[in-house]
Formats: structure tokens, sequence, C-alpha cells
């Protein structure tokens, strides 16, 4: 998830833990803790240009993680206050128990957030390296963070008031029951997607449901059946069929060779296996090859995903170039229809097919070639 997301429930579960002792200094660490996590990104990235995949919700996003380091930073900081202002209440015996509690339920409720996205956390490092990863919602969903931004609020103005714990607590609760809702809408897609591909007469074909972004009704799904992929995106809202764009299915050599690199391997590993090839020609006689993550994408350029590698194999199938990640420039412009789909209206850039046959033949008449 976002930063303000991760911290404004890492303030909520601090001010849930110690605000009636703690007041407003419950939400600041609070916040605090629930960032922490992500400073792996910070401290890796000047020294190694894959750390966004290989190290980013890693170590410090495993379930171990919190129950090892909040310990120690709650009890340092009751330390800090005890030596400092021996008088206060944060600073006495007592409190000792609420700020190392605050700080391990905030920082190990980071990873089990960013467990309910697509992108994969890595839970059980450094004993495995394993992706774990829910569709429950987008990594950034206002539905999820403003209830928590609203509880906030009220906490920061009147921080010893019962009306503002009590805030907290439903927003804590609502925000966990929305994580939920997001995994029953995944579900109710992917019922809708089978049960038209059965309509279409599409068998043995492996089905995949993604979150898209800012809402949790429109998913984008990807099907890998005989002839090809097909990429079409639903709202359990809309009543027209799932219009789909089809791809022929091809696997050139080339590919082969890109993610038998250490970098391809790594991709490979991050994207969960969840990969889309493109070969193009190039004016020596080689290839071009552009893979990309296809969990993520939207109609139009990137549809096919969002990042990736590139790289250049000669004719005689060795590497020349790279592999070098990439990203595709997304165009914000249009976000308007994202919104509008998801209520189950159709658009330009979102269309419904009319019935489960008229997707079916517009499938095979339009495939794109691989």
């Amino acid at each position: 998830m976002d930063s303000l997301s991760q911290a404004a429930l890492g303030a909520a579960v601090g001010y849930a833990v110690g605000g009636k002792r703690l007041g407003r200094k419950a939400l600041a660490a609070g916040a605090l803790a629930g960032t922490i996590p992500d400073l792996d990104t910070f401290a890796l990235l000047p020294f190694d240009a894959w750390a966004s995949w290989t190290h980013h919700r890693g170590l410090t996003h495993s379930l171990f993680f919190g129950p090892i380091v909040g310990p120690a930073l709650g009890w340092a900081v009751w330390r800090w206050y005890r030596e400092r202002r021996p008088f206060d209440a944060e600073g006495d015996a007592d409190s000792r128990s609420t700020w190392m509690w605050l700080f391990t339920l905030a920082i190990t409720t980071h990873p089990l957030l960013d467990w309910f996205t697509i992108y994969g956390t890595q839970l059980l490092a450094p004993f495995s390296n394993a992706r774990f990863a829910l569709p429950g919602l987008g990594i950034i969903d206002p539905g999820y963070t403003v209830p928590l931004l609203l509880a906030l609020g009220l906490a920061i103005a009147r921080p010893w008031a019962h009306a503002s714990r009590i805030a907290v607590y439903a927003a804590l609760a609502c925000s966990t029951i929305y994580l939920f809702y997001g995994l029953a809408q995944n579900a109710k897609v992917d019922a809708m997607a089978r049960a038209q591909l059965e309509r279409e007469g599409v068998t043995a074909a492996q089905v995949r449901v993604y979150t898209t972004i800012f809402q949790p009704w429109l998913r984008r799904i990807t099907v890998d059946d005989a002839e090809g992929v097909r990429v079409g995106f639903a709202s359990p809202f809309q009543s027209g069929a799932i219009a789909w764009t089809c791809y022929a299915r091809g696997r050139d050599p080339a590919v082969d060779v890109v993610l038998a690199t250490p970098q391809g391997r790594i991709f490979e590993w991050f994207a969960g296996g969840h990969l889309w090839a493109v070969v193009e020609p190039a004016e020596d006689g080689g290839k071009r090859v552009r893979v990309t993550d296809r969990r993520y994408g939207v109609p139009g350029p990137t549809n096919q995903g969002w990042w990736g590698v590139a790289a250049r194999v000669d004719a005689e199938g060795r590497l020349l170039e790279g592999p070098e990640k990439f990203e595709m420039t997304r165009d914000t412009s249009r976000i308007g229809e994202l919104f509008l789909a998801a209520r189950g209206i159709p658009t330009e850039l979102f269309p419904h097919a009319a019935d489960a046959a008229q997707a079916a033949r517009d499938c095979t008449a339009n495939r794109i070639p691989a």
C-alpha cells in the first residue's frame, strides 16, 4: 500500500494501543512505526538498481520483523522518556509494555496490509523468499484510507476523549472488513469470467483476476486459452459481457535467453511467473525482447504491463544488451473512465460486449499476432 495508508494504519493501531495513556504521542509513534518497513527501499536503492524488486517487501516486511524489532524500539523510546522526564506518565515503569506493544503491532500490521495487494510480500523472510499476495485492494484505495484519516483527525483534535478511541476502533474494524470486501469482489469477477468463458466454449483456460487502482470493483482479468491470452476488465455491477483483447500465443527462444539471465530470473520471481513477452526484429538481424508483468496494465499501450525488463539478442541467440528495467509511461488523462467502469458503465476505454457469443466472435476475428 501507499505510504499514507501505512502511516494512517500505524497511527490508528498506535492510538488503539496507547492512546488512553500517551495521547497524541501514540499517534505520532504509530505513524512512524507504520512506515519503518518501507525504509528498506531507501536504504538499498542507491546500491542496487534491482533492489525495489529483490529487497523491497523483503526482510523488513517479514512476519518476524515486527515481533523482534518492535519491542526493542518500544523499550528504547520508553527508556528515553524515563531518563529525560522521570515524572511523566510515559516514562514510568507501567508504560514500558505500552510502548513495546505499540511499536510491535504498528510495525507488524504493515506487511499484513501489503499482503492484501497483488504486488507480493515476503512474509517468511529470511527463511523463504516466497511472495504472498491477495487480490484484496489496489496499492492506492481511498475507500480503505479515508475512514482511518477521519478517525485520526478526531483523535488529534481530542486525544483524551473516549469518543476518539471509539472512532479509531471503528475505523480499524471498517478498514479490516474492507480488505475482505475486496477479496469478495475479486471472487465475483472471477466467477463472472469463468461463466462467460464456459458460454463461449473456452475450456482448459487459466483465469487470473487482479486489482486495478483507487476502488475495489473494477478488476483486470487475464486468461490463458488454447490460442493465446485474453485480457479484459470487469466490475460486479456491469450487465454486459466482458470484452476481450485477444493475443495469439507465441514463445520465441530469445525470451528464454533473457529469462535465463540473473536479472531475468529476478523478474520472473518478482512477477510470480505472470509474464508477457514481446519480441520485435532489430535492424542488425537480431531481436529486441521486452518481458512485462501482466498483473498490471490498462487498455491501450500499457495493456500488456506497466513495467518489465528489456534486452537485445543477436541472430544466433546470444545476449547483446541488457536486461535492463523499464517502466511504461501511464496516461492519467482518462482516469475518470476507470470510475465509470467500476460502476458497471461501459466506456470507450472499458467497453462491454453484447453477450458471450459476441465476445467470442470478436476475440476470434481480432486476435493480435504474437
